[in-house]
């Protein structure tokens, strides 16, 4: 596997690979009929609703279409968020394998496109194309892994900042201000205390800190970041 994944690299870059071989297009290339056909159901999912169970057999791959997904330990330690575009239930290919985490939808509701894991494993696996595809799946899972291990070795405020550019570049939407985006409402205070490694007293002082150097302002119950001020802090730690 290892000299395969070295071949891979050598024929067609590594760059290459990881811009021809996104997730939108591996998406196209599931839904391509020429080879290998695979049908795929649209399911839908209520908040709260589970997508994938952990220490359970898993024969299903889900491609959001719609919604915020969060992936936790355990059912109750957040460690990740996924949404339109992102593949869940892929990480093994190995039919009937058991899930690392508990897959929930966090939004009001989620679309999916759901697909039989054993119909992608024989697409995957004949086609060099299909290969490219889960290598390059494989590898942005791995580096999401690794910079949220990253993220944990910043500085309290520095991580908090981060976080919310971030999750709030993905998952938020543009205000109607200049550089302020509307943070998701889907993503507590909670989520962001586990996401970040720390307890939400920490989050909420952080918060306030933020707000009182009109970083960050409150509407209701919902966050407004702006970006511009919070990347100038952000700088500021470099």
């Amino acid at each position: 596997m290892a000299n395969k994944e070295t071949n891979m690299e050598l024929l067609y870059g590594e760059a290459h690979i990881s811009k021809g071989f996104n997730e939108v297009k591996f998406r196209e290339f599931i839904q391509d009929d020429l080879i290998f056909p695979t049908k795929g159901v649209k399911k839908y999912y209520m908040k709260q609703d589970i997508l994938i169970q952990d220490e359970t057999d898993e024969n299903d791959v889900y491609f959001i279409e719609n919604g915020i997904v969060a992936a936790t330990l355990d059912g109750k330690i957040v460690v990740d968020f996924f949404t339109e575009n992102d593949v869940i239930g892929l990480s093994n290919l190995t039919l009937g394998s058991s899930p690392d985490y508990v897959f929930t939808a966090i939004s009001d509701e989620v679309e999916v496109t759901r697909y039989r894991k054993e119909d992608l494993i024989e697409k995957i696996m004949n086609t060099q194309e299909g290969y490219l595809y889960h290598y390059v799946h494989m590898k942005n899972m791995i580096d999401r892994l690794l910079a949220r291990q990253e993220l944990w070795r910043l500085p309290t405020e520095e991580r908090v900042i981060i976080v919310l550019l971030e999750l709030g570049k993905k998952y938020g939407k543009e205000a109607k201000d200049k550089d302020t985006l509307c943070f998701p409402k889907q993503i507590s205070k909670g989520m962001i205390a586990q996401y970040t490694n720390f307890n939400p007293n920490t989050i909420t002082t952080i918060l306030q800190k933020l707000e009182e150097e009109d970083c960050i302002y409150a509407v209701r119950s919902s966050i407004f970041v702006n970006t511009e001020k919070l990347e100038t802090k952000l700088r500021a730690f470099s």
